[in-house]
């Protein structure tokens, strides 16, 4: 018997607005003094990262243009930003099915990237 991996089904025409909010906010961002933002709940009660601490100084640094920078703070950021330029654009499917074990090893490689970051591993 042949099983499939479970899968995440997105449906990306409702996306299309908080993907327009994402970019501005970053374009917005861009232009505020570094301060501004809200804290990660997890880390400032345990010191420990989640694993998307970083993406807003990630989603800001791409506002301005610096693309290094995005990456070094957060690639799950490069990868928002570029999703939700797909998909304001409709450059996708109205709807993407992913394979869930892929949507976990991306976050958990992220988890991972931040934890060494932030030097808790």
């Amino acid at each position: 018997m042949i099983t499939t991996a479970a899968r995440y089904e997105v449906n990306l025409s409702h996306l299309r607005i908080p993907a327009a909010g994402l970019l501005a906010g970053g374009l917005v961002l861009a232009h505020l003094p570094s301060g501004v933002g809200l804290p990660c709940p997890l880390r400032t009660l345990t010191g420990i990262p989640c694993p998307f601490c970083g993406l807003t100084t990630s989603v800001r640094a791409l506002g301005g243009g610096h693309v290094g920078a995005g990456f070094r703070a957060a690639p799950l950021g490069l990868l928002a930003v570029v999703l939700a330029l797909v998909t304001l654009f409709g450059v996708v499917p109205k709807r993407l099915r992913l394979p869930l074990p892929l949507l976990v090893a991306v976050i958990g490689g992220e988890w991972i990237f931040e934890l060494v970051r932030f030097h808790v591993l």
